[in-house]
């Protein structure tokens, strides 16, 4: 408009949802409706104006203006007093202060050097989740500093802000979005280098020396598709053996996993995922959200689409989400680099949330767990691959041993016990409605090798320890829990370990004739049926007998243990 002032003038983009790249800027697009959004409960002004918004794309209008609101906002930061062991190569501290702290239940003083440090604020997600300022953002702030923006140079940004200046990026790339504008009347188009700040696997080239660039107004959305992510901390499992021979499970952080939604109704995915992260749980853990820590980089793209689905799961028969899918990447400071370990990509359906509920709910141990949602995710029954888990790590993790089992975690056979109740309790539903598929009859070869296994555990217990069950099972604690005479708990530990041991050891017929000479070697109460299909499933896939007998032993070894 002639007389027009440059800051005045009006950019309208269009965004076609479906034309979009990738899903880092599908999200992203949906992040800066977000934060739109966020800036008008803020009373922020001027903001960008939404001139449409439907489920396959919208049109937003910035101004110059409302532009440098929205990157203000963005990258708007604090300096905050942080306490350092260790001098800050480069700085000289503030301050210089002694902590009193407890070593070995005697106090001692250590010296802290005491920096200003730059912390992103984070007021648009502090509207989104459930805490406020509290433990998901920090999350985020963490998150960033070690990933993102783990390179001191990309945080020049937050730096500028937390001087009390105006974002300068704004300002150029209001004067690329115009640049672009311009060229796209011509019938040409403008594209920019990425930054790996804003785009998960940017490089400046790859190993072909192609550069790598984007549209501007693509560029612009990768700046927000943080804001309907999910961040959540991967923990690995390590084993240390104490003096005493004793196992003892160690757990430390490892990166992040970064959960990015691809939507494929934009309209509809605006109101879920903001009513998904403002019904965060909001459990803690240490200094983390519980629900945040997880056992491997696929369960955080679970948790997503877990809590993403969540009320719909048991309203609806077919699940219709407003996301066709999520990615996930799990990236790691190591030294001065940011390395991503694994990238992945879950389309969600009814089949899997529903496992991934019952599982989330129902298992604790790392192992059984990580078990369970890899074979969840490859489609597998849940006790596949459990044959090499139990091949290459101590015994004492799958079979109770008093004094050498970690008690720093719950028992692995305490998770499988459960899905094995589990498995029967849904049996016995399906059996009462007539339903038998092909899952229906490995459920109940699954429930014929435990009850195999139950009976001769129980019988070669009571014959070792020479006390009957029956004779203390009514002898309960407060908690209505069996005290176990120590001589049982004893004599259960022996012949669940003898048995485990000659198992994982043995393959084809050796197994088959340990099977059928050993634990059918007490009486068994099996019907015809069920002893044919025992002895069917040997000789055609002793394998799968191996591994439930396995499974099944962990699960039986276990005995309710007093306070």
């Amino acid at each position: 408009m002639k007389g027009q002032k440059p800051e005045d003038a009006r950019l309208t983009i269009e965004y076609d949802l479906f034309s979009l790249p990738t899903a880092q800027h599908k999200a992203g697009l949906a992040g800066l409706l977000l934060m739109i959004e966020t800036l008008k409960e803020r009373k922020k002004a001027p903001i960008p104006v939404v001139e449409q918004l439907s489920a396959t794309g919208a049109r937003i209008a910035f101004t110059r203006d409302s532009l440098q609101t929205v990157f203000d906002d963005l990258y708007d930061s604090a300096k905050v007093e942080q306490e350092s062991k260790t001098k800050w190569k480069g700085q000289e501290p503030k301050a210089v202060r002694e902590k009193e702290i407890l070593v070995d239940e005697k106090t001692k003083f250590e010296k802290r050097f005491v920096y200003d440090a730059v912390q992103p604020k984070g007021a648009f997600l502090q509207r989104l989740y459930p805490d406020g300022d509290g433990l998901y953002v920090k999350l985020w702030r963490d998150m960033l500093w070690s990933t993102l923006r783990g390179i001191p140079a990309t945080r020049n940004v937050y730096e500028e802000r937390a001087e009390g200046k105006p974002c300068t990026m704004a300002g150029d790339l209001w004067t690329s979005l115009n640049k672009s504008a311009a060229l796209r009347k011509k019938g040409q188009s403008r594209t920019e280098s990425i930054s790996s700040a804003i785009f998960i696997g940017a490089e400046d080239a790859n190993a072909e020396k192609v550069p790598f660039r984007g549209a501007v107004e693509h560029n612009l959305l990768l700046h927000f598709w943080t804001i309907v992510s999910l961040i959540s901390v991967p923990r690995m499992v390590s084993l240390e053996r104490s003096a005493d021979k004793a196992l003892r499970i160690k757990r430390d952080d490892c990166g992040y996993v970064i959960t990015i939604p691809e939507p494929s109704n934009l309209l509809d995915f605006c109101l879920d995922v903001r009513e998904f992260l403002c019904k965060l749980e909001t459990n803690v853990a240490g200094f983390r959200p519980k629900s945040a820590l997880i056992e491997l980089h696929e369960e955080g793209g679970l948790e997503y689409l877990y809590h993403f689905a969540r009320n719909k799961i048991d309203k609806m028969e077919e699940i219709s989400l407003s996301l066709c899918a999520v990615e996930l990447f799990h990236l790691q400071r190591q030294g001065n680099r940011i390395r991503q370990l694994a990238e992945n990509r879950i389309l969600p359906s009814k089949h899997m949330l529903r496992d991934y509920e019952n599982l989330r709910k129902a298992a604790a141990n790392p192992y059984f767990k990580s078990l369970c949602i890899r074979n969840l995710l490859d489609g597998r029954r849940w006790y596949e691959d459990a044959g090499r888990i139990t091949q290459h790590n101590p015994m004492p993790l799958f079979v109770f041993c008093i004094g050498r089992t970690p008690r720093e975690i719950r028992f692995f056979g305490d998770d499988a016990r459960k899905k094995f109740t589990t498995i029967e309790y849904n049996l016995n539903i399906a059996q009462q409605g007539g339903i038998m598929g092909e899952k229906e009859q490995d459920d109940k070869l699954t429930l014929r090798v435990y009850r195999l296994i139950q009976t001769y555990v129980n019988h070669r217990t009571e014959e070792k320890s020479s006390r009957k069950f029956k004779d203390f099972r009514d002898n309960k604690d407060e908690k209505n829990r069996i005290i176990y005479p120590q001589e049982y708990r004893e004599a259960r530990e022996k012949v669940c370990t003898n048995a485990f041991l000659a198992m994982r050891g043995r393959r084809d017929q050796d197994f088959i004739e340990y099977f059928t000479g050993t634990i059918c070697s007490v009486p068994q109460y099996l019907s015809e049926g069920d002893y044919v299909a025992v002895a069917g499933a040997l000789m055609n896939d002793w394998e799968k007998v191996k591994t439930l007998s396995m499974l099944a032993l962990s699960a039986h070894s276990y005995l309710s243990q007093p306070e």
